[in-house]
């Protein structure tokens, strides 16, 4: 993916966004590449070329959760530049990936500067609070399974009259992203699949129909 291409960029006028596409400086990253981790200082915006990253926060008994995926065209780490503090999640790379790099400095002058890039950022911000607040109030009102729920038909895209999930996820990618235990999880995996209500192709969760409202 391009540069030019990112939503957050849609607005400039072309002669404004090439010069602000020179202080973007890309990088290549192996997989499992610790990009960030919590409690560093804040240097820079990350923009994601290609390949996907994984946020997360790690718990007191060094649990992992999972905050988001960021994949092409998505970018990360504007808000530690924006309140000016440490990161408040980690970032590895879940695969090999191509990131530009913004400076903190040259971040600030770009909003300063290219107002409707500023826009962009601070509906961006607004979409995710929106989307967390969402988030919590489906989470915080559902047991176990309905989470599992929600976040299956989140993850998945019709594909020949089937939702299938893209990203491979094992199950304790699952309990991370819900919010329970690997063996909750395996459970209740192993009853939707005996009831052929998902099943597993080539490592990604195909949902085959309608799934219940409760378990």
């Amino acid at each position: 993916m391009d540069l030019k291409d990112f939503s957050v960029f849609r607005g400039i006028p072309e002669e404004q966004l090439s010069e602000l596409l020179k202080h973007i400086n890309l990088r290549k990253f192996a997989r499992k590449t610790q990009i960030i981790t919590e409690g560093d200082d804040s240097h820079c915006v990350y923009f994601v070329i290609d390949g996907r990253v994984k946020v997360y926060l790690d718990d007191e008994a060094g649990k992992e959760i999972i905050i988001n995926i960021h994949g092409s065209g998505e970018f990360f780490g504007e808000l530690g530049l924006i309140q000016n503090t440490t990161r408040t999640a980690s970032v590895v790379t879940l695969e090999d990936a191509t990131l530009g790099l913004l400076s903190s400095a040259d971040f600030r002058d770009c909003l300063r500067r290219y107002p409707d890039f500023a826009l962009q950022i601070i509906h961006n911000l607004a979409g995710r609070l929106e989307h967390a607040t969402e988030a919590i109030r489906q989470l915080g009102l559902m047991d176990v399974y309905g989470r599992i729920v929600v976040t299956f038909l989140n993850l998945s895209d019709e594909q020949d009259g089937k939702r299938v999930i893209r990203e491979r996820l094992t199950q304790k990618d699952i309990a991370s992203r819900v919010g329970a235990s690997r063996e909750m999880v395996a459970r209740i995996m192993k009853d939707l699949r005996v009831g052929e209500y998902i099943d597993i192709v080539d490592g990604h969760i195909v949902i085959q129909k309608s799934l219940p409202h409760s378990w």
